[in-house]
């Protein structure tokens, strides 16, 4: 069972967490095919050891007005060895335009160690070309690595549908040995913002959730910073953050209070998650860009 440590005020609860159990519960699925890993070519995967890794995680990034140099300042004062980003990293659609003009005179000084994930808006260019352009991505978009005791795995929430996206999960899952284990993707299964939680995203939650290695999802979309605590079954709870931060036009938190699962919401504030990954624990924090911690904590099993 984890342990987490924080230091935050308290919260209210809406939902029963029987309730979020039985809405997210775990469907039958059928065995896939394995498939080889894949490895995107955005960076070269930091070797595998028994060590640990600094990780800063963010989206929602990129646009005309938007805070996207302040966070990448902040970004650049953690000094992390990968740069996680959570998808919507260039408005309005991605396109090679886009990054050039918002992204990369901010990010782009991270090209080497960033790890991302696309979002919707990268795909409003066809094909999110300017996404596969910027990243040089040839192949899938899904893609794992292997960096100190962990694995981090980043999937596309805009292909739900891909069979080959859930055989590759399903085999990189079943890969990890007993490694702990990070899952991103852009649209978040559960939120307290104002998109809420995006249904179909369900089979790939689910297979997340029902794995005993996975101790962290990571999502962007709604403009704010949350951190939960998911039940799933008898398994102990797993700790998901949307960190929709990075730039992108800050959205109140609409749902009238916190549900069960919500253990910290952060509106209108930029800020970056920063994560420190250990063979038996993680601890996190998200600072503000005026240099304010605003959650942390810890977490052993």
């Amino acid at each position: 069972m984890s342990r987490v440590r924080t230091r935050i005020g308290p919260v209210r609860l809406l939902l029963p967490l029987a309730a979020l159990a039985t809405s997210l519960a775990l469907p039958a699925t059928a065995s896939a095919a394995p498939v080889p890993l894949s490895s995107t070519p955005t960076a070269t995967p930091t070797a595998t050891s028994t060590g640990s890794v600094h990780v800063v995680a963010v989206g929602d990034v990129a646009r005309a007005g938007g805070g996207q140099t302040a966070t990448a300042r902040l970004v650049a004062a953690h000094r992390p060895q990968a740069v996680l980003l959570l998808g919507d990293l260039a408005y309005d659609t991605g396109s090679a335009a886009d990054f050039t003009s918002w992204f990369a005179p901010s990010y782009g000084r991270f090209r080497s160690i960033t790890w991302p994930v696309p979002g919707n808006h990268e795909y409003g260019t066809r094909g999110a070309a300017g996404y596969r352009a910027y990243f040089r991505v040839v192949g899938p978009t899904w893609w794992v690595r292997r960096s100190g005791a962990w694995t981090v795995i980043g999937l596309d929430s805009e292909q739900v549908t891909s069979s080959a996206q859930r055989s590759f999960l399903l085999t990189a899952l079943r890969s990890n040995r007993g490694r702990p284990t990070v899952v991103a993707w852009h649209r978040p299964r559960v939120s307290s913002g104002a998109h809420g939680g995006a249904a179909d995203t369900q089979p790939l939650y689910a297979l997340v959730a029902a794995d005993p290695d996975v101790r962290i999802i990571l999502w962007g979309h709604d403009h704010d910073y949350q951190r939960m605590s998911l039940p799933f079954g008898a398994r102990a709870p797993l700790t998901a953050f949307v960190v929709g931060t990075g730039g992108a036009e800050l959205r109140p938190v609409t749902r009238p209070a916190p549900a069960a699962w919500s253990r910290k919401v952060v509106a209108g504030r930029y800020g970056v998650l920063d994560l420190v990954l250990r063979p038996r624990s993680f601890s996190f924090t998200f600072t503000s860009v005026d240099g304010v911690v605003r959650d942390s904590g810890s977490s052993a099993f």
